[in-house]
């Protein structure tokens, strides 16, 4: 009744406004079907509202977490446009780094622990100086210089759709024979995944648009369901950008599947706006080839991370509506509500997690939380004996995280 409801308030609405898309493309039908009997079976009371844990209060809300636990301190990356220190020896958080747009994915560069790779874009909702670029940056913990790796990428073909390039056939190109006419700025730097020996960097960007951002900047591409997301994979050695994957839907978290001694043979990304995970292969006997591990899950999955038993976590920032069902399997009404400003679409307060065995086919757990504890769950972290959540929220204050022992995972995470 209230989907009802809703829809015709939106179709009123649709009287007295142009059909003003902002020049969001629009995708095909993508009917949505029930949320997989594999989920739902291991759904569970919702842990937030009786262990969550909240530390370090000056800590805003925040995108993603690393951890160095050798020192005992982890850094996150703020919605306020700092990479903020936390000390766990001193249980504070200090705004430590400033990068020249909002940071987002997060990971060390080596096993070393010395320097950052840092995703940076912009944030929806606030303005940036034209010299502040979105890309790739690394900083240098020891002196806090940040240093730019990546801030353009290349032309590439924008009809090669759900393209995953075997190895000899991915499009690359050295840095050093870019220029403004084979060229572009990085729209969205949002996720990343570094190799064991460090010289492969994997970038997500979810849309390619001049004027793309995260948080509200996204909500459009989430409603057009366009596919122009991308996979790409810096070479540190050679100096080399090379497009992985092309022509998927919101392409955000990412982590390495699969590897040998010398390259990644798969990695596993998020579909966020197409509910879904799919696990592609980039080399070995498959490349060339995806799979979808899990679809129709019930809500937007962002960023991934494994703990140390090879477990993947899923961080479910916002549930799946009845009015995200019927839009993406009728588009034609798209373009009216792409002209509704923002503040008339309905924002479900509820976010989750889910945890799948190593492989990514299983769910071990699954759970909804009704957004009165903790809002828009990124991503979760194990570490050590608890899981943190990194909160995309403005409004966020806080280090929230769950002890394990609250989580019933059950025995199957090896396979």
């Amino acid at each position: 009744m209230k989907v009802i409801k809703l829809q015709s308030t939106i179709l009123i609405s649709m009287l007295f406004v142009s059909c003003n898309t902002g020049n969001i493309k629009i995708g095909k039908a993508y009917p949505l079907g029930s949320v997989p009997e594999s989920v739902l079976k291991v759904s569970n009371p919702d842990p937030f509202l009786n262990h969550l844990n909240t530390n370090m209060p000056e800590l805003p809300g925040h995108d993603d977490l690393i951890f160095d636990n050798k020192n005992q301190i982890a850094f996150a990356s703020g919605m306020d446009g700092w990479i903020w220190k936390l000390d766990f020896k001193s249980n504070t958080a200090l705004a430590w780094v400033k990068t020249p747009v909002n940071p987002a994915g997060l990971q060390f560069s080596n096993k070393k622990n010395e320097s950052i790779l840092v995703c940076a874009s912009k944030l929806g909702g606030v303005s940036y100086d034209e010299t502040k670029q979105v890309g790739l940056y690394e900083v240098n913990i020891k002196s806090k210089t940040v240093v730019p790796i990546l801030l353009t990428l290349p032309k590439t073909n924008p009809d090669d759709f759900e393209m995953v390039y075997p190895e000899s056939k991915r499009p690359t190109f050295a840095l050093k024979n870019l220029n403004e006419a084979n060229s572009r700025p990085f729209s969205l730097c949002n996720d990343l995944a570094v190799s064991l020996d460090g010289n492969r960097i994997y970038l997500s960007e979810p849309f390619e648009r001049a004027d793309a951002a995260m948080g509200s900047g996204a909500v459009p591409e989430a409603i057009g369901l366009y596919p122009h997301g991308k996979l790409w994979m810096f070479d540190r050695k050679q100096n080399t950008i090379s497009l992985v994957m092309s022509g998927f839907t919101f392409v955000d978290g990412i982590i390495i599947a699969d590897h040998t001694n010398s390259k990644e043979e798969s990695v596993i990304i998020t579909e966020t706006t197409k509910f879904r995970i799919i696990k592609a292969n980039i080399s070995g006997k498959q490349e060339g080839t995806f799979e979808v591990l899990l679809e129709n899950l019930p809500g937007l999955a962002d960023g991934l991370e494994r703990d140390d038993k090879g477990r993947i976590w899923v961080g479910i920032i916002k549930p799946r509506s009845g009015l995200v069902n019927l839009i993406h399997n009728k588009p034609w009404l798209k373009p009216l509500l792409l002209s509704l400003p923002q503040r008339m679409l309905p924002i479900a307060k509820k976010t989750g997690i889910l945890v799948l065995n190593a492989n990514g086919k299983t769910p071990l757990y699954y759970s909804m939380h009704d957004g009165s504890k903790i809002k828009d769950i990124s991503v979760a972290v194990p570490n050590l004996d608890s899981v943190y959540f990194p909160s995309f929220d403005t409004s966020s204050r806080g280090l929230y995280s769950l002890p394990l022992s609250s989580i019933s995972l059950g025995d199957t995470s090896n396979d």
